[in-house]
């Protein structure tokens, strides 16, 4: 297992979970399996024990930082003579592919909406500012699709300081993971909300041919980590899972219908294939040594159960 560099204070599950006073008093009843069922991303793992012992001491972690940030921004603009404009408090979450990233990005919404209002936590990905498939072809770069030169920085750097510039309205563009591509002249649309997430891959790394940072933006950044093997386990786990719902589905416009029409063992070969050359890489080169730039580090064991809870420091 990673040991924690020596300026983040490491907690077990069960000594993150007696943080706040008491658990006892403490409210999660609208989290219910049924809910955490629907918000769980495809083929992930998720329980009502990880709500109670990991994510609730969390959002109230955040709600501390939340405050902290309102005084913060409500004592600098009286030192500068202005009135105070609105401006979310930006959460960024990353991590590798298959770590589990939607299903923290996800449930962390539902909570922290339950806390401060539906419209008022808003959540995106970084998926939506790729460069669409034909262009990644036609730049010769479709194979490095999710590396750092295969999003649309400038875009999605813009974005970023719209919404921290508190824009009455922005909007990203959507991703499609059933065509594994950006949809055409379809958005998300944002109208100013109090706390705002976003999670991807590249969500802490540095913008190529610019000295902002994505994470300059941030006013909280989460990493969801695990060990390599296991990651490894948790995505060809899921591409099989997703090559069964294609089988089901026969739809020819799915991303994954043309694994469907060879052998099952070479379609998971061939997963693996993509692990290897496209994912690893990906990870050890580039999303891995964002790690510590992260504020909070979820650390994952097998099944997805979060065992560590890295608090930064300093």
């Amino acid at each position: 297992m990673s040991e924690a560099p020596f300026n983040y204070a490491v907690f077990q599950r069960d000594e993150w979970h007696e943080l706040v006073v008491p658990a006892a008093d403490r409210d999660t009843s609208h989290v219910t399996p049924k809910v955490l069922g629907e918000i769980k991303a495809f083929n992930d793992q998720i329980s009502m024990s990880d709500v109670a012992d990991v994510y609730d001491p969390l959002v109230h972690y955040i709600k501390l930082r939340h405050a902290q940030y309102l005084r913060d921004r409500e004592e600098r603009e009286r030192f500068l003579g202005r009135a105070i404009k609105p401006s979310p408090f930006v959460i960024g979450i990353a991590g590798s592919v298959a770590v589990g990233k939607s299903t923290t990005a996800r449930l962390l919404q539902y909570m922290l909406q339950a806390e401060y209002g539906e419209h008022n936590v808003a959540l995106t990905t970084t998926d939506g500012f790729l460069l669409p498939n034909e262009e990644l072809q036609a730049q010769g770069i479709f194979d490095r699709k999710g590396f750092p030169e295969s999003y649309d920085m400038p875009a999605l750097l813009e974005f970023m300081n719209n919404v921290k510039d508190g824009d009455e309205v922005v909007r990203s563009s959507r991703y499609s993971h059933d065509i594994s591509d950006v949809l055409v002249n379809e958005f998300d649309t944002f109208k100013r909300p109090e706390i705002f997430i976003v999670e991807g891959i590249n969500t802490l790394q540095a913008a190529p041919n610019s000295p902002v940072y994505l994470s300059d933006f941030f006013d909280l950044s989460l990493y969801v980590d695990a060990e390599m093997s296991l990651i490894e386990h948790w995505y060809i786990d899921r591409f099989e899972a997703l090559l069964q719902q294609a089988k089901e589905e026969a739809d020819p416009t799915n991303f994954f219908f043309p694994y469907t029409q060879i052998p099952v063992g070479e379609a998971v070969a061939s997963a693996r294939r993509v692990w290897e050359t496209v994912n690893l890489p990906n990870l050890t080169d580039y999303i891995l040594p964002t790690r510590e730039r992260a504020d909070l580090i979820l650390h994952k064991s097998a099944g997805h159960g979060i065992n560590e809870i890295w608090l930064r420091k300093f």
